[in-house]
């Protein structure tokens, strides 16, 4: 259990993973501040899609970790597994003890179920609220993909779907962050005809596409963040009879799986280049890559524990050059190089 003595902030974040959540919340604002600098939506709009993004991945986050207390897989992943867990923690990774994971808040006994459920329900009442301009703003297609992404967000690891248990976790979190960035930027531009159910009004020039194969590599990458902390939890997933990706290949083919994403991720940084060379500043996540690919060739001293957070690092500093990127594309006036 938590130490009783932890401060009041680490155990909020202990319990919501606020931390966790910034790729969610980056991947939003990646599309919605596109869509703001290059189409001029309202301003509030681009403000308020990320908070509503930034409040389903508090749920999806918290709801991970109540379904899984109630399964009994990060008891069997954590507790059977503590001291090599802790020590893990304290000594050998800062990033995966104050940043990426700390323990299930439920078996800490930092929650009760029925704390949890209030809590789950309450956040999914603020993530609505907060939606309701989004939704009289972009009409009937907010409701689209906001059920979309509370679907995926409560079925991931409820019953009876539970899809990270087979082998689609890693899809459907793949699929959803390439959602948030690019259907982010199509509901600010407000460009969505129901009569044709097309996109209308906007050009597919060369920024959509741009915008388009970002949100490729934003999925990929954390889509790699997934598969890689389900490796973590291996021996906890099989006790438990779940079927992820690492489970069916094993942990050799998860590794090889891996590393034909990272190239694929970065084929795709190659051709953000080839639409403006601001985006040669994406290739500053190669250390990150380099040293999770070293990691995974090496398979030396619970590495399937120290990955995770280099692709969590990953995704989020990604996020980030791309909005730098973007800044500099849209106040300097960058063009394409061809």
């Amino acid at each position: 259990m938590e130490d009783a003595n932890v401060s009041l902030m680490r155990r909020v974040n202990l319990i919501f993973r606020f931390s966790y959540t910034l790729p969610f919340f980056m991947a939003s604002l990646c599309g919605s501040l596109f869509a703001w600098l290059f189409f001029e939506p309202p301003l509030y709009i681009v403000i308020l899609m990320p908070l509503v993004v930034l409040m389903l991945a508090v749920f999806v986050n918290f709801s991970n970790d109540y379904f899984d207390h109630r399964s009994g897989v990060d008891k069997i992943r954590f507790h059977e597994k503590e001291e090599r867990w802790r020590s893990m923690n304290e000594n050998d990774s800062v990033l995966l003890n104050k940043i990426y994971w700390g323990g299930n808040p439920f078996d800490d006994g930092l929650v009760t179920d029925k704390q949890g459920k209030i809590i789950m329900i309450l956040i999914l009442a603020v993530a609505g609220l907060l939606a309701i301009p989004i939704f009289l703003y972009g009409g009937w297609l907010v409701l689209v993909f906001g059920g979309v992404g509370v679907f995926i967000s409560y079925f991931y690891t409820a019953p009876p779907l539970d899809l990270g248990a087979r082998g689609l976790g890693e899809v459907a979190v793949g699929a959803s962050f390439f959602m948030l960035v690019f259907f982010s930027f199509y509901v600010a531009t407000g460009t969505f005809d129901w009569n044709t159910f097309a996109f209308t009004g906007v050009v597919w020039d060369i920024l959509v596409w741009e915008i388009f194969v970002f949100a490729l590599i934003v999925g990929t990458l954390v889509g790699l963040m997934r598969l890689t902390d389900s490796m973590s939890g291996q021996e906890a997933h099989i006790a438990n009879g779940e079927k992820s990706i690492a489970v069916r290949f094993g942990l050799d083919g998860a590794a090889k799986i891996g590393k034909a994403f990272i190239v694929f991720a970065y084929i795709l940084y190659g051709v953000m280049f080839f639409f403006n060379p601001v985006y040669l500043v994406l290739f500053l996540t190669l250390p990150l890559t380099l040293k999770a690919w070293k990691i995974m060739t090496e398979m030396k001293d619970d590495w399937t524990i120290k990955l995770p957070p280099f692709f969590f690092g990953t995704a989020f500093v990604a996020e980030i050059l791309f909005i730098a990127a973007v800044c500099v594309q849209y106040v300097f006036n960058v063009g394409p190089i061809f």
